[in-house]
């Protein structure tokens, strides 16, 4: 087994070399790859080995416009070393937000994206997808290829459990989310359930929230797919504590982070917040917020895939 490493997540590309040898005492190579960049910021990307007509993982997020292009320039370079299957690991699926037309005249980012990568697989290289909670499921149908789409819900549910948390309240913080709070509340049957009703204006920006149910004297978990500029989560964190809950921890699989983020959180009632580490830490010095790990889910994936396996109870909540 081969896994190739994206220039920002070799840390993340050794821990699941690791989590796969520690779990099924099966040996995993790190590949060769050498990402050059030059001044002006054009990416080269070189295999320093062989790789024709083998199978090959590779690991990068596409969060950032420099991932994006680099993960391009890797598949383009695989495919022309005589690569005879890849298989892209991105934990975040970038433009994942841009999956309909809400507005006249706009793009569908999901779409475009998923095109240029199937496209790779038209010219002689079979391609497949790993990836991490997609903002709307269907845009698993804008791909040809196999997509794995793995549940973000289990990355945090072992860490939350450790918690002890009592008088739990899950809380979703837009109709968007029920889905991933539901699952939440299979892991904590003891759980209640509110929601948060949310109009907004633009992206980024909130008219007005209202409550759907009781959090007076719950400690309150609230869940969502994405983090951004945390303005929603900040604003969803005062109606709570507004309406009696005891604290607040926020959970979001993709930490984008942007914009003024980091001191929306400081400034929150926010009292944690759980992340993965989808995408790439940026320096802080926000105590409040925590990463963890996607390796284990990642190793289960690409060890299953590898051996030809089900998938299936790796997303299955208990």
């Amino acid at each position: 087994m081969k896994i190739f490493s994206g220039k920002n997540y070799k840390t993340l590309t050794e821990d699941i070399k690791s989590s796969i040898e520690n779990e099924y005492n099966t040996q995993v190579d790190l590949g060769n790859l050498q990402i050059d960049q030059f001044s002006d910021g054009e990416i080269l990307p070189l295999f320093r080995e062989s790789i024709r007509n083998k199978h090959i993982y590779f690991v990068n997020t596409l969060s950032t416009s420099d991932e994006i292009i680099e993960t391009f320039l890797v598949l383009d370079a695989a495919m022309r070393a005589g690569c005879k299957r890849f298989t892209l690991v991105a934990p975040f699926m970038g433009y994942s937000r841009q999956d309909k037309t809400d507005h006249l005249r706009s793009s569908i980012g999901a779409k475009m994206l998923a095109n240029l990568i199937q496209s790779f697989g038209e010219k002689g290289m079979k391609i497949d997808v790993i990836t991490i909670d997609l903002h709307a499921k269907s845009i698993q149908g804008f791909y040809d290829i196999p997509v794995i789409h793995l549940n973000g819900n289990k990355i945090f549910i072992d860490y939350i459990k450790k918690m002890n948390i009592e008088e739990l309240c899950v809380v979703a913080p837009d109709q968007g989310a029920v889905s991933r709070a539901s699952d939440f509340c299979k892991a904590f049957p003891d759980a209640t359930f509110a929601m948060i009703n949310k109009k907004r204006i633009k992206p980024n920006e909130i008219h007005s929230m209202e409550l759907v149910g009781d959090v007076k004297g719950k400690n309150v978990l609230i869940v969502d797919d994405m983090a951004d500029t945390l303005g929603t989560m900040k604003k969803a964190a005062d109606l709570l504590v507004e309406n009696g809950a005891l604290s607040v921890i926020g959970v979001a699989t993709h930490g984008v982070l942007s914009g003024k983020a980091y001191q929306n959180l400081r400034d929150s009632k926010i009292d944690k917040f759980l992340v993965s580490d989808s995408i790439t830490s940026k320096p802080n010095d926000v105590r409040k917020l925590l990463y963890v790990s996607t390796a284990r889910i990642l190793a289960k994936s690409i060890k299953a895939l590898s051996s030809k396996q089900s998938i299936n109870e790796i997303n299955q909540i208990t």
